[in-house]
């Protein structure tokens, strides 16, 4: 589950950006090396930054989700909201430096870091293999049948992520296809009859995928990215969808303040209407799209995010 979510591609991007600044990685926490990163934060993680504080090496823990941003991920994530809170509070005590993916996700993470640093490292985007590919936009269309305007959203299928409001969208558009690309996580782990409804008796002109190998050719294969999420903790595939060039539509939330200019670089909107009127135009400039890539990007590149880690690591070390 963790491995096809963002935490997943902000972990692999963040060994390719390290390896690219010539920094020697291992995936083994018994291993003789010189710091350790931890991307997760389950009992293990906590085993291992207790391990590694013991043998006196310094440890580092990127946190992904502040306890904030997880209502509407799992079932009763608001009454876990305040355990992960007191949770992660555990690894206050063996972490040297917190490392948040935005300003706006290293704010949520304050009230637990016991006054330890908290540093801002970009999640990062693959440049190389995020951009616009004909070839691969050709076989996306020809393999889910794709013959008119198509939005895409790529996340995991729980609700925080908006399904209600694209469910809403697609129904306003009955002439263009809508595709959400993407795994769902165990219903076990996120059971609403109201969710299962509306999945259910969702528009005909929604398709969900699942997840799929390669995303990218996702991206070019689509026309647009609606993405309605509720919150984030930066927005990565944000970042990957500006990559390919495809037009922005996203919800107007904190965390994109200072990288994504509403009017400029997307549009923004709250509600089913707002994000219509926004598609409604986006899909009229259609010939517009920047097929060379986005200036949101800047700043976010693995050759960046290699240099921040490598900073960021030197300041414990």
């Amino acid at each position: 589950m963790v491995d096809q979510s963002g935490i997943g591609v902000a972990t692999r991007n963040s060994v390719q950006a390290l390896e690219s600044q010539g920094i020697a990685v291992t995936r083994d926490p018994t291993a003789d090396y010189d710091l350790l990163h931890l991307e997760w934060i389950g009992p293990k993680s906590l085993y291992y930054a207790r391990w590694a504080h013991k043998k006196g090496r310094p440890v580092v823990l990127s946190v992904h989700t502040p306890p904030d941003l997880i209502q509407g991920s799992f079932t009763f994530s608001r009454t876990l909201a305040r355990i992960y809170g007191k949770y992660l509070r555990g690894f206050a005590h063996v972490v040297d430096l917190f490392i948040a993916p935005s300003p706006f996700a290293a704010q949520g993470l304050n009230k637990i870091a016991n006054e330890r640093p908290i540093r801002v490292v970009s999640s990062g985007v693959d440049l190389d293999r995020f951009r616009y590919d004909q070839e691969k936009r050709d076989s996306f269309r020809r393999e889910y049948g794709l013959d008119r305007p198509t939005v895409l959203c790529t996340a995991q299928i729980i609700p925080r992520k908006g399904v209600e409001d694209f469910l809403a969208v697609a129904r306003l558009f009955p002439d263009i296809s809508f595709i959400w690309v993407g795994a769902r996580i165990n219903r076990l782990l996120l059971y609403s009859p109201r969710f299962e409804h509306l999945l259910k008796h969702r528009p005909n002109n929604v398709r969900f995928t699942g997840f799929v190998d390669d995303v990218g050719a996702a991206y070019s294969g689509c026309d647009l990215f609606l993405f309605p999420s509720h919150g984030e903790s930066l927005g990565l595939v944000i970042l990957e969808a500006a990559a390919t060039g495809l037009p922005l539509v996203v919800r107007r939330l904190p965390v994109y303040g200072g990288w994504l200019h509403e009017g400029e670089d997307c549009a923004m909107g709250e509600t089913p209407q707002e994000f219509a009127t926004a598609i409604h135009a986006l899909l009229d400039r259609q010939e517009n799209r920047d097929r060379g890539g986005s200036h949101v990007v800047q700043g976010h590149s693995l050759s960046q995010v290699g240099e921040d880690l490598l900073a960021t690591y030197q300041e414990i070390l």
